[in-house]
């Protein structure tokens, strides 16, 4: 992991290791240790998908003793520390909700029903959140669906809807316009400000497609309402 002063109030911590499970729990458990250790100081703590943003009150501590404090946690102590919470995410992959899915399959020269069968038999991590409130940058995915994002975005995406794009999955928490390849639609809302926590999930859990029906997935969807 590599250390940096990023401004007079925050510290960036990086790594240029390749991306995978190990690196995300070991950002993941870093940030939960500042967070408990640190908590006098903090104002926020933002992970990304191989850095963790450390924003701090430089009116209680100089950022030299902040960077010492911060860089002084060993990371092989925090690994694995934290045990992911894994979330079992309803999809409904029928077409009617999978705007891409036809297309991308034709695409790839395998089935639909490889692509969601591709699809859900993997654990994802959840690598970051951005572009939204709430958006989950899931991976990564079987290299039979790695993809560049669409040529031409669409302009009105749906909430709940799961997309492919690169070497990625993931969950729009809002209607929004989008690149990535639409293939299958969940009922459940993934941002709410209504909650204590607007997302309940964050980096370092996992996430589980399980298939569902179109009849399934519209009775959890008037219960989400």
């Amino acid at each position: 992991m590599k250390y940096f002063i990023y401004n007079a109030n925050s510290i960036l911590i990086s790594s240029d290791s390749d991306i995978n499970s190990d690196l995300i729990q070991v950002l993941s458990s870093l940030k939960s240790k500042i967070e408990i250790d640190y908590k006098e100081y903090l104002i926020d703590t933002v992970q990304s998908i191989n850095s963790l943003l450390v924003v701090f009150d430089s009116n209680k501590i100089s950022v030299d003793d902040f960077y010492i404090k911060v860089k002084s946690i060993k990371t092989g102590k925090t690994k694995n520390k934290l045990k992911s919470k894994i979330w079992e995410i309803p999809v409904c992959y029928d077409t009617f909700y999978a705007s891409d899915l036809e297309e991308f399959s034709k695409s790839k020269n395998i089935s639909k029903e490889e692509v969601i069968q591709i699809h859900k038999s993997k654990v994802y991590d959840i690598m970051s959140m951005g572009f939204l409130p709430g958006f989950m940058y899931l991976g990564n995915t079987e290299n039979r669906l790695h993809c560049e994002r669409k040529l031409r975005p669409s302009l009105n995406v749906k909430k709940g809807s799961i997309g492919l794009a690169l070497n990625q999955t993931c969950i729009y928490p809002q209607d929004s316009p989008g690149g990535w390849h639409i293939i299958g639609s969940s009922p459940l809302k993934f941002f709410d400000l209504k909650n204590e926590l607007p997302c309940f999930a964050s980096p370092g859990d996992k996430i589980k497609f399980i298939e569902i029906s179109k009849s399934k997935y519209e009775s959890i969807k008037k219960r989400t309402l």
